[in-house]
């Protein structure tokens, strides 16, 4: 099952740059992800901070408990994400008559 998945900055935090060993080690995070097939796509949110991405997993509580682990979560630098179920676009599916 695929899901969007939405990080945001903590308020709090939102005009502090986080360490450069706490940034290498979310890379590194996510890297692994990508490479278990855990994370399809990332994307730097351009609205407001934080980061989107396509995410695969059984159900969400998989993914709840690997996102917990990554590192500007854990330091509170970025809010638990907001997990959002996708369903396929029946739009292009052929036009019954």
């Amino acid at each position: 099952m695929q899901f969007m998945v939405l990080f945001s900055r903590h308020p709090s935090k939102a005009n502090e740059t986080p360490p450069s060993e706490l940034r290498n080690a979310e890379f590194q995070r996510v890297r692994q992800f990508y490479a278990e097939g855990l994370v399809q796509q990332v994307w730097l949110r351009g609205d407001a901070g934080g980061a989107c991405m396509i995410a695969e997993a059984p159900d969400p509580e998989t993914l709840k408990q690997a996102f917990s682990t990554l590192p500007l979560v854990k330091a509170g630098t970025l809010l638990p994400p907001m997990i959002v179920p996708l369903e396929p676009y029946s739009g292009f599916a052929p036009n019954p008559r």
